[in-house]
């Protein structure tokens, strides 16, 4: 069955703004332009216009529409384990310390679109806007820890949830530049002071003969 003019324009609109996400990642966005998005999405630079307007509307609907945030990924991560310390150690195995392709490619994106908020403020506000209904499930998370006695409360919980994204972008900075100066284990441990949590390492145990 042949596909609408609308299913058409949808189907090209998805494709535009899959490749602009995956190119701003890997170049950044400012050595991105309107025809490669287009040739990597296998459409014209016309298209992108016809949808978008411009360069600026492209990024704009990328982060109005695209579901995909550093916070919403924590706050997935958090929710798939069972007690705090599971859940922090997930955080660092997953995003920091062994995260795969496509996750690297989301801290690639966070990060250029984070750079470009900071000198655009129309930019910003999509930026806080993306992310606010992930961050807010995420304060009350550690809202209901701290009235249940699981977290130290010595911080707000929405100011708690700012620090820990932002220590985690901090962490899979330094992770990808050095490799070799923090594992697993000690991320977790420094995840864990942020909420206030002592959490003993997962060391190796030896067999005694």
């Amino acid at each position: 069955m042949a596909r609408t003019q609308s299913e058409r324009k949808a189907d090209t609109r998805e494709r535009l703004l899959s490749a602009a996400a995956q190119l701003f990642a890997d170049h950044g966005i400012d050595a991105v332009s309107v025809d490669l998005v287009a040739e990597a999405a296998g459409r014209t630079s016309g298209a992108v216009y016809d949808h978008f307007g411009s360069k600026q509307g492209m990024l704009l609907a990328l982060l109005d529409e695209w579901e995909q945030s550093l916070v919403t990924v924590i706050a997935a991560e958090f929710e798939l384990a069972s007690d705090v310390s599971e859940r922090l150690r997930a955080v660092a195995d997953n995003l920091i310390v062994n995260p795969s392709e496509q996750t690297r490619r989301l801290l690639l994106l966070e990060r250029e679109l984070s750079l470009r908020a900071v000198r655009d403020p129309e930019v910003a506000a999509a930026v806080r806007l993306r992310a606010a209904e992930a961050h807010a499930r995420m304060a009350r998370g550690f809202g209901s820890w701290m009235a249940d006695g699981i977290i130290e409360p010595g911080s707000d919980p929405d100011t708690l949830a700012t620090v820990l994204r932002a220590l985690v972008t901090g962490l899979e900075i330094q992770h990808r530049l050095d490799p070799g100066a923090s594992d697993i284990d000690t991320v977790t441990e420094a995840l864990g002071r942020v909420l206030g949590v002592d959490i003993s390492p997962h060391r190796p145990t030896t067999t005694q003969h």
